[in-house]
């Protein structure tokens, strides 16, 4: 056997349905790049890949930061509405706190933020949609 005693752990490629939107729109922004520069369409699976393999390390750690800059921003504008309506300067622990504590945190994250959810807006066959 090739390595002694050591996992060898092959990272796999998700599909595209396993990514967030704005990975989704990174990879398709990556291919009309690639195909730009090899000027035929590469395909969105070649795009994946090579996103995948060459650019998303990259680009997560890049999104990572600019989410907490934007979190960041949201809990100093929460910091500063707290402490007006508490009459006094709440600091910013307490005001990133209660803004996770308020529910603040999640609707963040799920409408705005990093984890924004995606809408299954799928078009179901078959059966026509009724306005009942």
């Amino acid at each position: 056997m090739g390595v002694s005693g050591a996992k060898i752990f092959m990272e796999k490629n998700p599909r595209l349905d396993e990514l967030s939107l704005d990975e989704i729109n990174a990879v398709l922004t990556h291919k009309w790049f690639l195909s730009e520069k090899a000027c035929r369409d590469v395909g969105i699976d070649f795009a994946l890949n090579d996103w995948f393999q060459n650019h998303s390390k990259r680009w997560r750690a890049e999104k990572m930061k600019a989410d907490f800059e934007i979190q960041k921003a949201e809990i100093e504008k929460h910091k500063w509405f707290l402490s007006q309506k508490l009459g006094y300067d709440v600091g910013i622990q307490q005001a990133a706190l209660d803004w996770i504590k308020s529910g603040y945190a999640e609707a963040w994250r799920n409408k705005s933020g990093p984890y924004c959810e995606k809408k299954d807006n799928k078009v179901k066959v078959g059966k026509p949609a009724s306005n009942n």
